[in-house]
């Protein structure tokens, strides 16, 4: 059953599978989240705001509801670089490694290009660990690499300072592809 709170809290109750990944809920158990007008979302719990309409660049993160029902979120991991031949082993010891990223500093592939189906944001909370595969290929335009040195972000304000990246997909129609706020409900009630 959903119960709407307010104009943006929803409860869910006696619902048997939770994000599409089998967690089962005792009676009278419920999760409290919140969805956000003004944003679409995947089916894989992902909203998605406009930043520039003209150049086709989105502002992504994880929806609350898929915050809620992992519990807190202890570990997020951006994607990292995918072409690291810009260091050359000559400025290297033969001990030492290329240096490819650290969190905030160099989060990952800003500038990069990324497929359709490669990970896009691995999630750990205390009991499991969930890998998010991006829905299409596109343009990494900026990692906020914040959401790695503090997962708290993610939990306190999925819709706010917890973004995960800035993207200009390619060949992603979000008109056709993403839900509405009542259709990601109305699919949260069916899954």
């Amino acid at each position: 059953m959903i119960a709407l709170l307010d104009s943006r809290i929803i409860q869910i109750t006696d619902l048997a599978r939770l994000a599409g990944r089998g967690a089962v809920m005792a009676d009278g158990d419920y999760i409290e989240f919140k969805i956000v007008d003004g944003r679409k979302y995947s089916k894989e719990h992902l909203w998605f705001e406009v930043v520039d309409k003209d150049e086709h660049t989105f502002k992504i993160g994880i929806s609350d509801f898929l915050q809620a029902d992992l519990g807190e979120i202890v570990r997020v991991i951006l994607p990292q670089r995918h072409d690291v031949a810009e260091f050359s082993m000559e400025d290297f010891d033969n001990d030492d490694e290329p240096d490819v990223g650290n969190g905030a500093k160099d989060a990952g592939p800003t500038g990069d290009e990324m497929a359709e189906g490669e990970t896009l944001v691995t999630l750990r909370s205390a009991d499991e660990s969930l890998v998010i595969e991006s829905p299409f290929s596109g343009h990494v335009i900026e990692l906020n690499g914040e959401v790695e040195d503090t997962p708290e972000l993610v939990n306190d304000d999925a819709y706010g300072d917890g973004w995960l990246m800035i993207v200009r997909p390619h060949d992603f129609e979000p008109e056709e592809e993403l839900l509405e706020p009542d259709e990601y409900l109305e699919h949260l009630h069916d899954v």
